[in-house]
């Protein structure tokens, strides 16, 4: 190869290598998690979106209902166990919110009033992970 080609090609590779690490608009909407580290969370697809004051989210056995919620600043998200088996619901990031399984059991409810707009990951760590399993997302949007 020619030396001006090759200074060529190598001008393309790195200026394609900088707009790629420049990042830029791919069209996903992440909001930040609200948690103690400040990262960020990827809104899912299936997301619900939920109007009024008070909503309401079904722990069942193994899973929540629904999954993926979005709401409004100020809506204050309650968390039934409505399944046969004790829960849980623990954020993903952060310690702001959350119950502890003794404070869970069939029947009971838990209650937290998301102000924050961001993306706030949760899961069931008795049946699941940070990452599969029991999970689900509160999405605080306007």
């Amino acid at each position: 190869m020619h030396r001006p080609a090759a200074r060529l090609l190598l001008a393309l590779l790195l200026a394609a290598g900088l707009g790629a690490a420049c990042g830029g608009d791919d069209g996903d909407t992440d909001l930040s998690t609200g948690g103690d580290d400040g990262s960020e969370a990827e809104v899912p697809d299936d997301v619900v979106v939920l109007e009024g004051d008070e909503v309401t989210v079904k722990a069942l056995d193994n899973f929540f209902r629904p999954e993926n919620i979005q709401v409004a600043p100020g809506t204050t998200v309650t968390w039934t166990n409505d399944g046969r088996n004790e829960h849980d619901v623990l954020p993903a990031e952060g310690d702001d919110w959350g119950v502890e399984v003794e404070d869970f059991a069939p029947g009971d409810a838990y209650s937290f009033t998301f102000e924050s707009p961001g993306v706030y990951d949760y899961y069931c760590s008795i049946h699941g992970t940070k990452t599969a399993g029991m999970v689900g997302t509160v999405v605080v949007a306007e």
